[in-house]
């Protein structure tokens, strides 16, 4: 657990450290509304983006100023923060998983979100393509929490699948080899070419994803990571099981995160995200983008693929490769 917890705790989302400084009154009304209105999508909307997700089934431990208020069974604790630093994550302590976010007001206040882990803050600090304002919106912060809710999941369904891809990527540089290489000109055609195909599979309303168009984007997947441990001189069973645990990991939460708009009726916020699957990014967040969009696409191929999910070792990508290649 110790070892599962520190993966946790390294891709989280870790937001910028001034918003320390908000104040003490409590948990405004506004994260309580919006808290139950999360909850409200149990209502068989949330098992339908993923079986068995569920929101209220963990303590959320919202964060405002140096106190955290534990929202669980009807009842709200306040409590002095588990954490150094302010986050979004799923964290499992002694006493059960808990889903860790800040209030609202801290969203709104914060124009950039940090996702996963760096060397220093400043190199890990990013965009987040679906906040393009500095007021987050209440479907967007509702969506936040789905996304933690799904990473709660994880920990009771995958947890021996995930351990198994992180011993794989132990090397501590791996991340960065392959960030140095993001600026060469064949790799950049690499990942647009990767980005286009994977939209128009998992956008297209043409029907049912065209076979040898699955197969020319698992091609392009395999040519990609390829040329990545080329130019990086990394193996490339870590090359691939770092895009495979990324992908799990954050991509099937950022699946479950856009699904959750599309839940709460935001077709501007969905399309957001679908618009995201075709632009390419940097560092991790071109695996959480891309395992959206395979989560996407095995939507259209396979309704039920979900069902293979815990029991098998296959990743996402393995499992498309079976479904529609």
């Amino acid at each position: 657990m110790k070892a599962f917890k520190l993966i946790y705790l390294l891709t989280g989302i870790l937001l910028a450290a001034g918003v320390l400084l908000t104040s003490m009154r409590g948990l405004p009304g506004e994260d309580l509304e919006l808290y139950e209105k999360a909850c409200m999508l149990e209502d068989g909307r949330l098992d339908r983006i993923w079986p068995g997700l569920y929101i209220s089934r963990y303590p959320v431990a919202i964060r405002k100023g140096n106190a955290e208020y534990v929202i669980f069974n009807g009842d709200i604790k306040k409590r002095k923060p588990v954490l150094p630093v302010i986050a979004c994550t799923a964290y499992p302590s002694e006493d059960g998983v808990y889903i860790l976010v800040p209030s609202k007001s801290v969203m709104d206040s914060v124009g950039q979100i940090a996702e996963g882990f760096s060397g220093s803050f400043d190199d890990f600090l990013i965009d987040q393509f679906s906040i393009d304002a500095q007021k987050m919106s209440d479907s967007q912060y509702i969506s936040v929490l789905c996304h933690e809710a799904m990473h709660a999941l994880q920990l009771s369904c995958w947890e021996r699948k995930i351990i198994v891809l992180a011993e794989d990527i132990a090397d501590a540089g791996i991340e960065a080899r392959i960030a140095e290489t993001e600026s060469d000109p064949e790799i950049r055609a690499m990942y647009e070419k990767q980005a286009d195909l994977l939209y128009r599979l998992a956008v297209s309303d043409d029907g049912v994803p065209v076979a040898e168009t699955v197969r020319e984007y698992i091609r392009t997947r395999k040519d990609t990571q390829a040329l990545l441990s080329a130019k990086t001189g990394i193996d490339i069973d870590a090359v691939r099981s770092y895009a495979d645990l990324y992908e799990l990991l954050e991509g099937t939460a950022r699946y479950a995160e856009a699904k959750a708009a599309l839940a709460l009726s935001d077709e501007e916020l969905y399309g957001q995200y679908l618009h995201s699957l075709k632009e390419t990014s940097h560092g991790k967040e071109n695996y959480y983008r891309s395992g959206m969009g395979i989560c996407m696409l095995l939507d259209r191929l396979d309704p039920e693929w979900k069902q293979y999910m815990p029991a098998g070792s296959l990743s996402l990508a393995g499992l498309l490769e079976n479904t529609g290649g």
